[in-house]
């Protein structure tokens, strides 16, 4: 019988089937002909990584469909222990900066003759600094572009700033609140910046009277929705944001259909339909056939405010991981981390719970245990047994981004499970 689903998906199905050993592995028990994108198992985040670890130049075991030859590699912001390196070819690269800059022009509020200052991080084969000046270099609005770096120090990015009179900047939350904080401390403002399109993580209300002080004129937005390892999902719903006060912590994202299949996944493992059901966010990129995404759970929980427009909005972290700050640690870190101070005891019977208060990020463990002997130490041990693991715990802990480690000792049975399937609530974000 052959497929109902798009000729792009299914050829992307095939290809990653026959090419990949990883996804030749996991869809063996299938027919050759999927006509329900929703059969296909999702990918087990750990498993996928484990495989994706392969030496890419032998790649048997591995996630990579073929040799690499004419390729970008690129790092997330993954553990160091166990690092995410991800691998397109340069023709994906190029379509998809192509599809970033067409929509980066229309999405994001953008005007002719905008300067865009750019203060991604670069170094040490991160994708964010390349990903958005490519994007900007593609913008299909005439702009400049201000390839500044957010690793140049706060007083050299103010003056380059107010040198050339960049309009707009490009940042993640961790660069720019240091930036803004470095601004108000020393009573100075950036006049000439009207937009801010922030990356890899939230924006918080608590941070509204802080940019507001640093830059007064500046409207404050979210650039895209996006990851290294599935590039770009979403774009801001340019109509729907803009005029709402909450667009920036609570902005409206539509599906970028050209790139990516996005699906809302419930906890009993069924496709959500419904309009304001919160899941898991699963997604599969139609343009990377070399390292393919497909069913991928990229860490985030959403729901759809429109889902025939393919308009959705997030709601925090799922069980993928633990993403704080710039900080990210997936749950099988977690558990490693947790077993070493705690004990053996408690690799299943803990959760990470994530909340908001007083501008700081805290992260709670709730250990589901009696409280040992050195239970006040127990936070500084785990606290340093992260940051060994992910030096930019530290960073963000010494920014004020986050807070000191915290530890609450509970019952098995005052831990939260999923409703559906009854099984342990491992990461709990608070903070939506």
């Amino acid at each position: 019988m052959a497929p109902f689903i798009p000729p792009q998906l299914h050829e992307l199905i095939t290809h990653a089937r026959t090419h990949s050993p990883y996804y030749r592995a996991l869809y063996a028990h299938l027919p050759l002909n999927i006509s329900d994108l929703a059969t296909l198992p999702l990918v087990d985040n750990t498993a996928y990584w484990r495989a994706a670890s392969t030496d890419p130049n032998n790649p048997k075991g591995g996630v990579l469909t073929s040799a690499l030859t004419d390729a970008v590699i690129m790092r997330s912001g993954g553990s160091t222990s166990e690092p995410k390196t991800v691998y397109m070819t340069r023709a994906e690269f190029h379509a998809t900066s192509a599809i970033n800059g067409a929509l980066f022009g229309r999405s994001c509020g953008i005007q002719a003759g905008d300067r865009v200052a750019n203060l991604s991080s670069q170094g040490g084969m991160y994708s964010g600094f390349m990903t958005y000046g490519y994007t900007v270099m593609n913008c299909s609005v005439p702009v400049v572009n201000m390839p500044i770096s957010g690793k140049e120090p706060p007083p050299s990015i103010t003056a380059d700033i107010l040198q050339f009179g960049a309009t707009v900047v490009i940042s993640n939350v961790f660069i720019a609140t240091k930036l803004a904080t470095y601004l108000r401390d020393r009573g100075l403002t950036l006049p000439t910046v009207r937009l801010i399109l922030y990356t890899g993580e939230p924006f918080y209300r608590d941070l509204r009277a802080l940019y507001n002080a640093a830059f007064p004129q500046a409207v404050v937005r979210p650039l895209a929705y996006a990851s290294v390892e599935c590039k770009i999902v979403a774009f801001p719903a340019y109509e729907l944001n803009e005029g709402n006060e909450d667009a920036d912590v609570e902005p409206t994202y539509r599906v970028v259909d050209e790139a990516v299949v996005l699906e809302i996944v419930g906890d009993d493992g069924a496709v959500i339909q419904e309009n304001g059901v919160r899941g898991t966010l699963v997604v599969t990129n139609l343009l990377k056939k070399l390292q393919p995404t497909i069913r991928y759970p990229i860490g985030d929980v959403g729901e759809w405010v429109d889902v025939q427009a393919g308009l959705f909005k997030l709601r925090g972290r799922s069980n993928v991981g633990l993403k704080v700050g710039t900080a990210l640690l997936d749950k099988a870190l977690l558990r490693k981390l947790v077993s070493r101070v705690v004990g053996e005891g408690v690799a299943d019977s803990f959760q990470t719970v994530i909340r908001r208060k007083n501008a700081h990020n805290i992260v709670l463990f709730r250990i589901a245990a009696e409280a040992p002997k050195d239970a006040t130490a127990i936070p500084q041990r785990l606290e340093e047994a992260i940051i060994e693991a992910n030096p930019s715990w530290a960073r963000n802990r010494d920014a004020g981004q986050i807070a000191p480690v915290e530890v609450e000792w509970v019952r098995f049975q005052d831990l939260v499970f999923l409703e559906a399937s009854g099984k342990l609530k491992e990461v709990i974000d608070e903070r939506f």
